[in-house]
């Protein structure tokens, strides 16, 4: 059977499997739980005295791949290469993601169907779109299922039923004012053309008249950063789209909530 490996310079996540004086023997969880080995070199960016003052038995940690050597089947790993931002990071996203393949097992579960078959039918269309598959299950809490029309209705009922038990939508919105005006003789409906165009293919976005020339852009997301990326995207967008138009965004300060 073909093992996956990682590749040179990846993060991944360790778990601790035993300890010894020389450095410590960890399992890849993302791998098949390939072992590696951390040298007491690479435990810490301090002088290791006592190896166990750094390290704990089962302790999940993020290291980066230094070495592999496929002959012998030994990956070298070191923890001190990781920064603790990185590694946070890292945790949190495999945590997640581990969340999220207990969804799809509950779906398989309920619907008697195999992993395989559920993973292929929800998690790859979703992960063409996503980079993880847990962001797509908090869209479709959001927006529902047509959000990925991709994925089969059969399984509409159930994957919607369990996620509304699992996971709980906290949203974070980002507003900003836009000043738009087009000289031409068909600038209103250019503007207009730009703004339902952008609604239409944006879910998570409102646009609100406020004025002549002003409106309100919304954009709703699981987080601040994401809606503050978004809400920047889509107006440099419509810059971009309405040619010949005097396009002004400016991004408040407050989240809305």
């Amino acid at each position: 059977m073909m093992v996956d490996y990682p590749k040179i310079s990846d993060v991944v996540i360790c778990k601790i499997v035993k300890i010894t004086d020389y450095g410590v023997f960890v399992s890849l969880l993302e791998y098949g739980n390939l072992e590696a080995f951390v040298h007491v070199s690479q435990i810490s960016t301090t002088w290791v005295k006592n190896i166990h003052n750094h390290v704990k038995l089962n302790q999940i940690r993020a290291g980066k791949v230094l070495h592999i050597d496929f002959n012998k089947n030994q990956i070298d790993i070191s923890f001190n290469r990781v920064t603790p931002a990185e590694e946070k990071r890292k945790i949190a996203d495999y945590r997640l993601f581990k969340r999220a393949q207990g969804l799809l097992s509950a779906v398989a579960k309920e619907l008697n169907l195999s992993e395989d078959d559920v993973w292929k039918d929800i998690a790859e269309p979703i992960l063409d779109k996503e980079p993880s598959l847990y962001s797509g299950f908090v869209n479709i809490r959001r927006f529902g299922m047509g959000y990925y029309p991709e994925i089969n209705k059969k399984y509409e009922s159930k994957l919607l039923d369990i996620l509304k038990k699992s996971i709980t939508i906290k949203d974070r919105k980002v507003a900003g004012l836009m000043e738009i005006s087009n000289p031409s003789e068909n600038g209103i409906d250019i503007i207009k053309s730009a703004l339902l165009k952008t609604l239409s293919e944006n879910k998570d976005t409102d646009i609100s008249y406020i004025a002549a020339g002003r409106y309100e852009l919304t954009v709703t997301a699981s987080d601040y950063k994401l809606a503050s990326k978004k809400i920047n995207e889509i107006a440099n967008g419509l810059e971009k789209t309405m040619k010949g138009s005097s396009f002004k965004f400016i991004l408040q300060d407050k989240v809305k909530n």
